[in-house]
């Protein structure tokens, strides 16, 4: 595979996972639960687990299971083949460090710097609204149970299973053929592109740069699931504890 398919070629598998599982795990539970049921708390909650899940189960698990038993089909195979990648290389070897935390609380604050200079650049065309209202899923007036449900959802899975896909997964199998920068760019604007919304894309496009370079200086990526249950938990607690968003 030439150096510029190769990337291409992962940037579509994992926007593809990414967008697909959430329509393959959404349609059947709207179909089973009624559009009311689907749209508490915790129907998101489950969706948003399951449609994680069902990606990494196509890019990761199905890989490895099928990397000791070829199928018989030679595009099957080489599809997997091409997808297989090790616990280590998916940056979950050995344990979290001190490193990692001190990592994720000084690249916090870079976060707010850059994504902050970003936003004033992109302030510059006319249709770009800044101040859009990021949907995620949930109700701002969320309490009891349910709030818990939702941080459950934002804080606590989004970052993990987020974090294994773009900056494990996917930051391995371009950043072999590629240099730190390009692969790192090229995870951030798809990551970006996936988030839907213009403010919010750009927003985690400087989040990603700084959890990318996170990935690339530690080799693991607990600092980066660190920094975006970081980035995660004080959003959440500024717009459904607060009331600010």
């Amino acid at each position: 595979m030439s150096k510029i398919l190769r990337p291409a070629f992962y940037l579509l598998i994992a926007g593809l996972a990414s967008f697909l599982m959430q329509l393959v795990v959404g349609y059947p539970m709207l179909w089973l639960l009624g559009p009311t049921t689907f749209q508490t708390p915790l129907a998101t909650t489950v969706r948003t687990a399951l449609s994680y899940f069902a990606a990494i189960l196509v890019l990761i698990i199905l890989p490895q299971v099928f990397h000791s038993k070829p199928p018989k089909s030679k595009l099957l195979n080489k599809l997997f083949s091409a997808c297989h990648i090790s616990r280590s290389d998916l940056g979950l070897s050995d344990l979290p460090t001190f490193t990692d935390i001190f990592l994720s609380l000084i690249g916090f604050f870079a976060y707010l710097l850059f994504s902050s200079l970003l936003l004033q650049l992109v302030k510059i065309f006319p249709w770009f609204d800044v101040n859009q209202t990021q949907d995620v899923g949930f109700s701002h007036f969320l309490v009891g149970p349910d709030r818990i449900i939702a941080f459950i959802a934002l804080v606590i899975l989004a970052p993990i299973f987020e974090e294994i896909i773009f900056r494990g997964w996917l930051y391995y199998k371009i950043r072999q053929r590629n240099n730190p920068i390009v692969t790192t760019l090229l995870v951030s604007a798809l990551f970006g592109l996936l988030h839907g919304q213009w403010n919010v894309g750009v927003n985690v496009f400087g989040l990603s740069l700084i959890l990318c370079a996170s990935r690339e200086i530690t080799g693991t990526i607990y600092a980066s699931i660190l920094l975006h249950i970081i980035k995660n938990g004080i959003a959440f607690y500024l717009a459904f504890v607060i009331g600010f968003y």
